[in-house]
């Protein structure tokens, strides 16, 4: 009698505490599972963790750094993550094909817009080496590539003699790290993942403008989407706060903490801006529809 008066006390006191973790999403500081792809482009993630900025929000946040962004987003539909930074192409698959999981944008990481060529690390060339070069590019009519024509006739090159081809983005470093491509056409944000690679930036201009179909304004800047599952608001308050207080650290300081963490101090050459997280903007809100997060 007593050993089942004991089970019984037991199993109350296991559904309570179940019930609280549900009502509360947390008992005490409870443990926020966050993954990441790792690279340059993450510098307010490393701030946060280096100064403990999640810890100053009551939250304990366990971060993982996956080895690719699919790795991230096979975690987050399997439970083992809460939260994860994933870029915007896989995070629109992910949100299309996975109805079911429930999976929220909550914020972005956004890296400014800028028209670059990268130079394959193999190849010793200058703007006037170009001609007869085969390049790839958004599309014909992407206003990166519109840019770098203006530009380059303006210095005297003559872009019809350059062999556009034209790719997706995703697939430009790969291009060019296979030797299919001698340079590529981007932005400045995948120039610094190319960088990290080996790559050469041969030019660069950041007054170019978005709006296209291959830049659309409401994505033009974003470089990672913040998802979430099965997070309240509390959880979300507490990520959210100690992203803000990361990204608005000196670059300098940001810098500093991407070069520690992701071991490439190549990555974040000085005359490169960093990236920082910011909530969604109302074009991308709209975009979004019911797959941006909102306080319950």
């Amino acid at each position: 009698m007593r050993r089942h008066l004991s089970i019984g006390i037991l199993v109350l006191a296991l559904t309570l505490s179940a019930a609280a973790v549900r009502e509360t999403g947390s008992i005490g500081r409870a443990t926020i599972r966050l993954g990441h792809p790792g690279g340059p482009l993450l510098a307010p993630l490393y701030v946060a963790m280096e100064q403990g900025f999640f810890m100053e929000e009551g939250r304990d946040v366990e971060v993982t750094r996956f080895g690719s962004g699919a790795d991230v987003g096979y975690a987050l539909l399997a439970g083992r993550i809460d939260a994860a930074f994933l870029e915007p192409s896989p995070s629109f698959r992910l949100l299309n094909e996975h109805d079911w999981a429930d999976v929220r944008v909550a914020g972005v990481i956004t890296f400014p817009y800028g028209a670059t060529v990268v130079v394959r690390e193999d190849l010793d060339l200058r703007l006037s080496d170009l001609e007869g070069r085969t390049i790839a590019a958004g599309s014909r009519y992407c206003r990166l590539l519109q840019q770098f024509r203006h530009d380059a006739e303006r210095l005297g090159v003559n872009a019809g003699e350059i062999n556009f081809v034209y790719l997706d983005f995703a697939v430009m470093l790969p291009a060019l790290e296979a030797g299919r491509v001698d340079a590529i056409v981007t932005r400045s944000s995948l120039a610094l993942l190319a960088q990290e690679a080996g790559h050469r930036v041969l030019y660069q201009n950041w007054d170019a403008q978005p709006g296209d179909a291959c830049c659309p304004l409401y994505l033009a800047h974003v470089e990672y989407f913040l998802l979430v599952r099965g997070l309240g608001g509390r959880e979300v308050s507490a990520l959210d706060p100690a992203l803000r207080r990361a990204s608005d650290q000196p670059t300098a300081e940001m810098r500093r903490a991407t070069i520690e963490a992701t071991g490439f101090p190549l990555a974040m050459p000085p005359t490169f801006p960093v990236a920082r997280y910011s909530a969604i903007s109302q074009e991308l809100e709209r975009e979004l529809g019911r797959w941006a997060w909102t306080a319950e």
